[in-house]
């Protein structure tokens, strides 16, 4: 039986400027959106910190907070409870113990480095790197993007292909929310053949979610990624969610070739899950081919 989720801690990486006011103020409505507590994590590119660094650390942290809260969420009178975490070095050195030390559910990021619209190939990059270290889910943001308010969650995926405990933990998010859930499967003419069978997952996965807020469809388009872009804009999508075992869909996403395109998917919200998955991810399939080879060769060569 699958107990009903809830997102309850967010952890929020932060640079102390002007991004990461940005940042915060997002954080901050989220939060009172779901009810959650904020982690405030700063990472302060020291090699090793005194106890006395610490605190001072953590009051600027704390002061910083205090300003934006009081500037962004005086008018709304919205207060969201909060904590300061502070570590030495670079995030990508104590991320990952952070998130276990405070049982994090989500993490917000922006991903760092910005073009003048959405992601760079190097936030892309970090954003990957940071991925591959925590197991909770992750939400990028796209440069300069306000709160609003999320009505309309969009999860491409492969109806033929999933683990249900992610399933569920994205149907729990979205109830969380109070916001509508569409599952869609864009796939390729080359997979034409296979549509009887992703209609029957289909139909399988609209049982499960039974009594849920949630719309099912099934496209065929010739560019899948595209596709992806083009539905979530087209239903008015406030986030995109993904769940994927890798980096490589992430990366094709945010590449320059659709950040050229100013693709839909880049000016919204990004949300990642971690899944097994039992089948190349779509869209990557020359990438899992490559994997898959590289292994063999190990293999032999043992």
């Amino acid at each position: 039986m699958i107990t009903l989720s809830q997102t309850k801690r967010i952890l929020v990486p932060l640079e102390l400027n002007e991004t990461g006011e940005d940042l915060l103020n997002y954080a901050g409505k989220l939060a009172h959106a779901l009810g959650a507590e904020l982690y405030l994590f700063h990472a302060c590119k020291m090699a090793d910190m005194t106890f006395t660094q610490q605190s001072n650390c953590i009051q600027k942290l704390r002061s910083f907070t205090e300003r934006v809260f009081s500037r962004e969420l005086k008018t709304s009178k919205v207060t969201v409870p909060f904590d300061c975490v502070v570590r030495p070095g670079q995030i990508r050195d104590s991320i990952q113990a952070v998130v276990q030390d405070y049982q994090i559910d989500l993490m917000l990021m922006d991903a760092g480095a910005r073009a003048n619209n959405g992601l760079t190939g190097e936030a892309a990059e970090l954003a990957a790197t940071i991925m591959d270290l925590v197991p909770c889910p992750v939400m990028v943001l796209p440069d300069k993007v306000r709160y609003k308010k999320l009505k309309h969650l969009v999860f491409a995926t492969d109806f033929t292909d999933q683990d249900q405990r992610v399933l569920f933990r994205i149907a729990d998010l979205a109830q969380q929310l109070k916001a509508k859930l569409t599952l869609v499967q864009v796939y390729g003419e080359e997979e034409r053949s296979q549509w009887c069978t992703y209609q029957t997952a289909m139909l399988e996965l609209e049982k499960q979610l039974k009594g849920r807020k949630v719309a099912f469809r099934l496209l065929e388009e010739e560019d899948v990624l595209e596709g992806i872009s083009e539905f979530s804009e087209e239903e008015s999508a406030d986030m995109l969610i993904l769940a994927t075992q890798d980096n490589y869909l992430l990366e094709r996403l945010f590449s320059t070739n659709y950040m050229k395109t100013m693709a839909f998917h880049t000016r919204i919200p990004l949300l990642t899950y971690r899944q097994f998955k039992k089948k190349p991810c779509s869209g990557c399939c020359a990438n899992c081919k490559s994997k898959k080879a590289q292994m063999e060769l190990q293999a032999i060569n043992v």
